[in-house]
């Protein structure tokens, strides 16, 4: 009599319908099969809510919870607070609370956004938070993460400027005659399938602690947008500002480039790539979508 392989329980994917959310989902379907993932919205699963994480887990049995839920919306956290609280360290909290409780592990997403941005040399894991004034995203996401990280078996993945199908940034650039990009603002745009794919791995590895994802260079927004203008050969005329410049409700780190050392040797990699390599495999599928 043939004996069927037991499948391992899915991954629970919230914020599922979002920029990073989506592309986590398809990696993982295509890694593990349509079985191998749980995809839940704020609508299906309010993880601010902690009766409900509770009956969810109780009715699902999962073997990993990847927190793609977040509220984004740098500016509009300085006015939006409570909103901000609930979904950045509320959410993250009750995960972390109610799946520890279960024995399963916790994936959460981090950001650049918790440091100042001063120090002008990549940012490790060891360096210590301290979020721009004004800045309450990043206060929550600081908290978020912390909260997370009271269970050593769980794992932060600190990420920035984020693009992908859901989100893309750049395709306005088409339609401009001018545009004013940062000159003052450094890191990399970093894809999200590049991070779905690097997460796949670490689950892999049942891996934890607090990592970077960051490639091996990096750049200032006025290059990158530069750089999306020669690969589409647009005549859009850039015209570089600072952010001070600018009187944003929120600041930014200046210098927000990460360190991806222990990312490194976490995966057995020698590089993470280049933030162009990927951009101008992204910028390819765009521009056939515009044909």
């Amino acid at each position: 009599m043939l004996v069927s392989k037991k499948q391992p329980f899915p991954l629970l994917v919230t914020g599922a319908s979002g920029m990073l959310g989506s592309d986590l989902v398809e990696e993982i379907v295509m890694s593990r099969g349509r079985q191998g993932v749980l995809s839940t919205d704020s609508k299906t699963l309010d993880i601010t809510h902690r009766t409900q994480v509770e009956n969810f887990l109780h009715k699902n049995p999962i073997s990993y919870i990847i927190n793609a839920a977040a509220y984004t919306d740098v500016d509009g956290a300085e006015k939006e607070r409570e909103k901000a609280y609930l979904i950045n360290v509320v959410g993250p909290k009750n995960l972390a609370e109610v799946a520890g409780s279960f024995g399963i592990p916790v994936i959460h997403f981090s950001t650049d956004y918790v440091f100042d941005g001063t120090l002008n040399r990549p940012l490790t894991e060891e360096d210590e938070p301290n979020p721009p004034k004004p800045n309450y995203y990043g206060e929550t996401k600081l908290l978020g993460e912390r909260e997370v990280l009271q269970n050593p078996a769980n794992l932060v993945l600190r990420v920035q400027w984020l693009y992908g199908k859901r989100r893309e940034r750049f395709s306005s650039l088409r339609n401009k005659e001018k545009f004013t990009p940062f000159e003052d603002q450094w890191g990399a745009p970093t894809w999200t399938r590049d991070v779905s794919r690097t997460v796949v791995k670490l689950i892999e590895q049942k891996a934890k602690g607090l990592f970077h994802f960051a490639y091996d260079d990096f750049a200032s927004w006025a290059e990158v947008f530069a750089f999306v203008c020669d690969e589409w050969h647009l005549s859009t005329q850039l015209l570089p500002k600072k952010s001070s410049d600018i009187n944003l409700p929120a600041r930014r780190p200046s210098y927000g480039v990460m360190a991806n050392r222990k990312l490194l040797a976490q995966l057995g990699e020698k590089t993470m790539g280049s933030w162009q390599t990927s951009l101008r495999e992204f910028l390819k599928t765009i521009y056939c979508d515009f044909k």
